[in-house]
C-alpha cells in the first residue's frame, strides 16, 4: 500500500512569516483543506494529507504525527501541543492469512471540533469525535472514546475532570475569539 506523506520539518520555533507562508503554500494543494493562519511547528509528519481538513487559526505543535488515511477534520481555533499522535486508520488484525495483521486498514474518520486544546503526548484513536471546546489533558492520555462539548478529560481512562461553561464557550466560538487569531505568532 502506498502512503502519501508530507513532513513539516522546521528547525524549531516559529519561522519568519514569509518562509512559513512559502512552505505551507507550496504544500497547500496536498491537503483536502488547509485554512488561514495555520502554523505547524518542528518535525511533524502527515500521511494522506489529501484526507486532512484543517480549519482557520489552528496551531499544530512540534513532532505531531497525523495518519489521515480514514479522514481527519480539525476545527477552527484548535491547538495541538507537542507529540500528538492522531490515527484515523489502523492495520486489520482479522486476517485469515497473516499475523499479527494484514495489509488492509480499518479506516474511521476523526473529527476534532472548534477551539479544542489537546495537551502534550496525547494519542487519538480511529473513529473518535472530540466536541467543540474540549480539553484533553497532557501526559499520555489516549482518547479511545468520544469526548463531549466542553469536557475536560485526562489520563488513560479519560477521566472527566469537569466541563467548561458552554454558554461562554459558544459565545467565544461564535465571535471567533480564538487564541491563535487574537495572539498571532511572534515574528
Amino acid at each position: 500500500m502506498y502512503f502519501k506523506k508530507i513532513a513539516a520539518l522546521y528547525w524549531g520555533g516559529y519561522l519568519k512569516k514569509e518562509i512559513d507562508d512559502q512552505v505551507i503554500n507550496s504544500q497547500k494543494k496536498e491537503f483536502k483543506k488547509l485554512g488561514d493562519n495555520v502554523i505547524f511547528k518542528a518535525g511533524g509528519t502527515i500521511y494522506h494529507p489529501e484526507n486532512l481538513k484543517i480549519g482557520n487559526h489552528v496551531r499544530i505543535g512540534d513532532n505531531c504525527f497525523i495518519m489521515a488515511i480514514g479522514g481527519v477534520e480539525i476545527g477552527d481555533g484548535t491547538i495541538l501541543s507537542r507529540n500528538i499522535c492522531i490515527h484515523s486508520g489502523n492495520h486489520s488484525y482479522k486476517s485469515d492469512t497473516t499475523v499479527p495483521y494484514d495489509n488492509t486498514y480499518d479506516n474511521r474518520k476523526i473529527k476534532i471540533g472548534k477551539a479544542v486544546w489537546i495537551g502534550q503526548n496525547v494519542n487519538i484513536l480511529p473513529g473518535i469525535s472530540i466536541g467543540d471546546g474540549a480539553i484533553i489533558g497532557m501526559g499520555g492520555t489516549t482518547v479511545s472514546k468520544n469526548v463531549g462539548v466542553g469536557e475536560i478529560v485526562v489520563g488513560q481512562g479519560q477521566r472527566v475532570l469537569g466541563k467548561r461553561d458552554i454558554s461562554k464557550l459558544d459565545s467565544a466560538i461564535e465571535s471567533e475569539a480564538f487564541f491563535a487569531k487574537t495572539y498571532p505568532p511572534h515574528l
